[in-house]
């Protein structure tokens, strides 16, 4: 909870400083076509449009707020955004403002996803379960017991149906069941005293098979 209410706090302040930017640069805008003695300069008229590009995501952002929990709006968004954005060709008109007006659109749109790339990747880190700390592991002696972290995973596995599994693309592993999942810490240890077997032959993407050795069981109640 607090990862997530940290990130809405980024997430407003840099909606706030994009708009408050494009603000500044309407009124630098207005106040040179207000002034009859000066002609208007393409500076400030690009800089106006290129902050009102950037703003506007961030605009949608805001706007979009009250349909639902915030972290949620914020990654539709950044879906939808990346969706046209990939689907989007340039500008063919004939004026070339407007051909400019589109491109300067878009640009706004790629730094937006880029500015909040690292926010996604912490929302990720923040929603996986964070494992339990295990005890220093001692050398391996001859009749060792297991831990009550470690009876409890051997306890779930002589449940059935526990597998180690790849389930992203960046190579992490989870051990788990439909009953719960097991330290990758705490499994080493099962393998490395005999409790548990582990069948290697299956991929990771598939779900290699776990199961309890005769040595594991000795451990659990009769």
């Amino acid at each position: 909870m607090q990862a997530k209410a940290k990130i809405i706090e980024i997430l407003t302040n840099l909606a706030g400083t994009r708009i408050e930017a494009e603000d500044k640069a309407r009124k630098a805008l207005a106040a040179e076509a207000a002034d009859m003695t000066k002609g208007l300069t393409s500076y400030s008229i690009r800089s106006a449009m290129e902050k009102t590009a950037d703003a506007m995501p961030w605009r949608l952002l805001m706007e979009d707020q009250g349909d639902g929990e915030q972290i949620k709006v914020f990654l539709k968004l950044r879906k939808r955004l990346t969706s046209q954005l990939i689907c989007t060709t340039s500008s063919t008109s004939s004026c070339t403002i407007v051909n400019e007006q589109d491109r300067l659109k878009w640009d706004g749109v790629r730094r937006f996803l880029q500015d909040t790339d690292y926010l996604v990747s912490a929302l990720e880190a923040a929603e996986e379960p964070a494992p339990a700390p295990e005890p220093e592991l001692a050398k391996p002696v001859q009749g060792r017991r297991p831990t009550p972290a470690q009876r409890k995973a051997l306890e779930l596995i002589a449940q059935g149906g526990v597998t180690r599994s790849q389930f992203s693309l960046r190579g992490r592993e989870r051990i788990s069941s439909d009953n719960g999942t097991i330290c990758a810490d705490t499994f080493d240890v099962l393998l490395r005293e005999g409790w548990a077997t582990l069948d290697s032959s299956k991929s990771l993407f598939q779900g290699q098979p776990i199961g309890l050795a005769e040595a594991g069981r000795a451990h659990l109640p009769a």
